[in-house]
């Protein structure tokens, strides 16, 4: 092989190496920024969790509205069912929405996981908080409260049947074991929780899913009522 073609491999595999020490440098200093990014959204996600619990509203103020309601005289004045009503929906709304919210924010970074489930605007890590999230949407009380605030409209005379009452009373005591689990959560040192965020996110799931399956089927069983009751009448 000429002299000078033996000089140009040379050159040529000594670009060929220095390129690739330098790509290896750009991967890794590119992956050392990932990684830390990764570090500071794992530690505001963590942070944004502990605040939620430590300032979570409590659901006794709706659990006292609905049995409020559960126990009102037949002969009520109708203006006064109509502004409970609509009293327990903003409520509601508000507990339903931070349920959500608990779970969205109850994500894992165990074995660097990283979202993989997108409903909406939310971004989940693990199957687990993507069923949970799903559950908290089946759950919400706010729909059940339409359906009965239309219902008391239509009626005449205006009045509240037993199963309603007997739903509503339903609800307000399950929401009131649901106030104990949060409050156990809110007790908590928050430094503590901070410190140990991946066990609390996964608590919460544990102790909010008895609470969610109970307060969907509540309002399962009482759909179904309600469905059978149009079924008979038309």
């Amino acid at each position: 092989m000429p002299k000078h073609i033996k000089i140009y491999a040379l050159i040529l595999m000594i670009i060929i190496l220095i390129n690739a020490a330098m790509y290896r440098h750009l991967e890794n200093q590119s992956s050392e920024k990932y990684n830390d990014l990764y570090s500071l959204y794992q530690q505001k996600n963590d942070s944004a969790f502990v605040y939620l619990v430590k300032h979570a509203s409590e659901t006794v103020p709706l659990a006292d509205t609905l049995m409020a309601i559960s126990e009102s005289k037949e002969n009520e004045d109708p203006a006064k069912i109509r502004q409970l009503i609509d009293k327990a929906k903003i409520q509601a709304e508000e507990i339903d929405d931070q349920l959500s919210t608990f779970i969205e924010f109850s994500d894992t970074y165990l074995n660097n996981a990283v979202p993989k489930h997108f409903v909406n605007n939310t971004a989940m890590t693990t199957d687990e908080q993507l069923d949970m999230f799903i559950l908290a949407r089946e759950a919400r009380i706010r729909g059940s409260l339409y359906d009965i605030s239309y219902a008391y409209w239509k009626s005449n005379p205006k009045t509240i049947d037993i199963k309603t009452r007997e739903t509503l009373r339903s609800l307000a005591l399950e929401l009131y074991e649901l106030n104990k689990t949060i409050t156990s959560f809110k007790d908590n040192d928050e430094a503590h929780m901070f410190y140990l965020t991946e066990n609390y996110k996964a608590l919460m799931l544990g102790n909010l899913k008895p609470h969610l399956e109970r307060l969907k089927k509540i309002q399962d069983h009482f759909q179904d009522i309600n469905k059978s009751k149009k079924e008979i009448d038309t």
